[in-house]
């Protein structure tokens, strides 16, 4: 365990990828925060300290810097390394989204969000004015309808190529673009006629 005293007040840390902390009781202070409010004042709601150079053991005042929560999330998002977004990844698919499903399941999740739909309809259903971004209409719809028409809304999918993905022809192994919902499995006619033959001799 590894210590560090400041302004006669002695923080540890029990290993390298936590904080230094000090504890009394049940309150614990965080050394890097102590410090940057030390040499100036409280931190503001919705604010988070930053090391600077990423070592948690760091704790001058010239390596902290007051951020935004959300700057400071984007901010070690960006210093992960594979590894460790590979870990977070798999942390998040086998543990914490099972359990929200589950509990969006439950009794509770589903009465949740009954009441939040009680409290959000008459927003979710008022009507409002769009421009279709494909053809350009204007139409009446409720908040969070984007196009005037299902077929508008597959035509603009299709020309902005959302939904294009890679396959390989099945017959000769061409790489080919394709829509996913397609499911092709052949690069061209002569390709599908092809595989409609071999299937055939197959059944």
């Amino acid at each position: 365990m590894k210590h560090q005293t400041f302004n006669n007040i002695r923080f540890y840390q029990t290993n390298d990828n936590e904080y230094f902390r000090h504890t009394v009781g049940n309150s614990t202070i965080l050394m890097h925060r102590y410090v940057w409010e030390f040499y100036n004042c409280k931190i503001p709601k919705g604010y988070e300290v930053h090391h600077i150079d990423g070592d948690k053991s760091n704790n001058s005042i010239y390596n902290l810097m007051l951020v935004s929560a959300h700057a400071h999330h984007v901010m070690h998002s960006e210093m992960l390394t594979d590894d460790e977004r590979d870990w977070r990844r798999n942390n998040l698919n086998t543990n914490a989204r099972p359990k929200a499903i589950e509990w969006h399941k439950s009794d509770e999740g589903r009465a949740w969000h009954r009441e939040q739909y009680e409290r959000t309809k008459d927003v979710l259903h008022q009507q409002v004015e769009h421009e279709c971004p494909n053809c350009g209409k204007i139409f009446m719809s409720e908040l969070y309808t984007k196009y005037c028409s299902n077929a508008c809304k597959s035509a603009y999918r299709r020309k902005n190529g959302v939904d294009t993905v890679e396959a390989t022809c099945v017959v000769c192994g061409r790489v080919f673009m394709t829509n996913k919902y397609r499911k092709s499995n052949t690069c061209s006619r002569e390709c599908r006629g092809k595989y409609s033959w071999l299937k055939r001799r197959c059944d």
